[in-house]
Order: C-alpha cells, then sequence, then structure tokens
C-alpha cells in the first residue's frame, strides 16, 4: 500500500481548516463548503421570497381599501348626483310637508332603496358599517322618523327591513359619533 500524500494550501489561513490535507479530506472539506455555502444561498433565496410575498400581499390589501373607499365616494357622490335623492335629502332632516306628496313617493322609495343597497354591502363585508352609518345614517333616521316622508309607503314589518336595520342601528349608535369618534373611523 503506498502512502497517502498530503495536499498542502498555504494560501487558507482558517483555524478550522488544516493546511495540510490528503486529496480525500480536500474533497469532504470542499464538499461541506460547498453545502454550507448552497445552505446559505438557499435561506437567503427563501427570505426573498417570503419578503416578496409579504410585500405582494400589502400591496393587494391596500389595493383593495382603495377599491373600496372608491365605491363608497361613489355610493356617497351618487346620493347627491342622482336627482331624485338630491330632492329628497333636501326636504328629509325637517320632515318637510313636499315630502307627503304623491310625486315625491316614489322619490322616497327610491332613497330607501339606497339605503337598502348600502346594508347588503355592509351585510357582504364590501363597506364598512361604522363609515357607512356616520355618513349615511342620520339620512336613514330622518327618513325612519318622518311622518311626511313615510306617507304612502307600506312601512309595515315585512318590508323595507334591511332599511330598518340600518337606521335603528344608527339610532343605537348616534352619540358615538362625537368629534372624537370622527377622527378614528377608517374605511
Amino acid at each position: 500500500m503506498s502512502e497517502a500524500s498530503n495536499f498542502c494550501a498555504n494560501f487558507i489561513k482558517l483555524p478550522w481548516i488544516e493546511r495540510c490535507m490528503t486529496m480525500a479530506e480536500w474533497s469532504a472539506t470542499w464538499q461541506n463548503i460547498g453545502i454550507v455555502v448552497t445552505l446559505i444561498v438557499g435561506a437567503a433565496t427563501v427570505w426573498k421570497i417570503w419578503s416578496d410575498i409579504d410585500t405582494s400581499r400589502a400591496q393587494k390589501i391596500n389595493s383593495e381599501k382603495l377599491e373600496r373607499t372608491k365605491f363608497f365616494l361613489e355610493q356617497h357622490r351618487r346620493l347627491f348626483d342622482d336627482q331624485d335623492l338630491k330632492e329628497v335629502l333636501q326636504y328629509i332632516d325637517g320632515d318637510d310637508d313636499v315630502l307627503a306628496q304623491p310625486e315625491y313617493w316614489d322619490k322616497n322609495r327610491k332613497f330607501l332603496v339606497f339605503i337598502e343597497e348600502i346594508q347588503l354591502l355592509i351585510n357582504s363585508g364590501l363597506l364598512d358599517e361604522d363609515v357607512c352609518l356616520y355618513m349615511f345614517g342620520h339620512y336613514a333616521s330622518c327618513a325612519m322618523n318622518g311622518k311626511n316622508f313615510m306617507e304612502g309607503i307600506d312601512f309595515t314589518d315585512g318590508h323595507w327591513g334591511l332599511f330598518k336595520k340600518f337606521a335603528i342601528e344608527y339610532e343605537s349608535r348616534k352619540k358615538l359619533y362625537s368629534t372624537n369618534y370622527v377622527k378614528d373611523l377608517k374605511n
């Protein structure tokens, strides 16, 4: 049998690697170094992928919030841009006698449908209940309590349930909507 030859590498000055080893030892050493480097690169890759996924999720959440906000503002704008709804809003605060006139009955129903649509969107989780109650609740409360507004509309329990739910919920929380509360509202 021949003796194993030692090969020396004078350029390596690391305390955990001997300078002179057999070819088999050098092979095992370089394999171990390769494994360590591969593990480091793999860990860095996993961290980068995880970071990218988190960033992507955050962007998606922000995008969804922006879309919800745009949609909410479109609904708010619709309330004031639609001529029928705008006319109802002009008289709803004081429950004006005009609201009891037959030509306003369909306009009043249109307002009720608008509030019911908002409640449906709340129920489906597309709109935030607190924000909607703050923005539209006063009008719904005025309508529900307005004798002139209710003229010509069947307000029995079997009808307008979503509207009633919205208005009653607003009335139960009305005192919460103070100046400090408004600062904390988020959409």
